[in-house]
């Protein structure tokens, strides 16, 4: 339990350097997490971002990490046979979108 911990204090430390050195401006993850500058910038120096706001900057840093595992997830569904037709799929997304 102790080394969960311990990476995770090591991911948040780490967090400002790999804000560095992504493609994206400040600008960016200030829009995507609806910070204001100053708070934003308080929270990349203290290191005081909420968790819910880690896993967002992280699914920001690492798009191709999460895309691996939402077709990892979906190769498991497949396998267990949670599936719906094709047909009922297009009838909800009508339902959904009124097209």
């Amino acid at each position: 339990m102790l080394e969960i911990v311990q990476n995770y204090e090591n991911y948040i430390n780490s967090i400002p350097e790999l804000i560095g050195k992504s493609y994206y401006k400040a600008e960016f993850f200030m829009q995507k997490l609806g910070l204001k500058h100053a708070t934003y910038y308080r929270k990349l120096k203290s290191k005081s971002f909420t968790p819910q706001e880690v896993k967002l900057i992280t699914s920001l840093l690492f798009p191709e990490e999460i895309l691996m595992q939402e077709l990892q997830k979906s190769e498991e569904d497949i396998k267990a046979g949670r599936t719906i037709d094709f047909a009922d799929f297009k009838q909800k997304l009508r339902a959904k979108y009124n097209v």
